[in-house]
């Protein structure tokens, strides 16, 4: 199950940049470097919980893939709800998911 969440996160980030890019046009001219600054913070967070995934930092992860739902998905805002779900659960009890302890408290 690790893998999964290590390959939704990564996804995540790729999904996460191009849906938030692609709607740039929509936004006016003084909001649009906000949402590129949501957009690269939103990116990086995905990219570091799938790196502390993958050094067993599950709470961490949980908490960076909470940070990367900033990302500005407009109307398609059901993109951001796996990526919520996911990191509330690793942030709160990541056994229910991995099925042991966490390696970090």
């Amino acid at each position: 199950m690790r893998r999964v969440i290590e390959f939704g996160s990564a996804a995540w980030a790729v999904v996460a940049l191009s849906v938030g890019l692609a709607t740039l046009g929509s936004y006016n001219g003084d909001a649009r470097p906000l949402v590129i600054a949501a957009c690269l913070v939103a990116t990086s967070a995905a990219v570091l919980a799938w790196a502390c995934l993958a050094r067993q930092r599950d709470r961490l992860a949980g908490t960076l893939l909470l940070v990367s739902v900033i990302a500005p998905t407009s109307y398609a805002w059901v993109l951001n709800v796996p990526a919520l779900l996911v990191g509330l659960v690793l942030l709160l009890a990541p056994s229910t998911l991995l099925g042991r302890a966490p390696a970090s408290a």
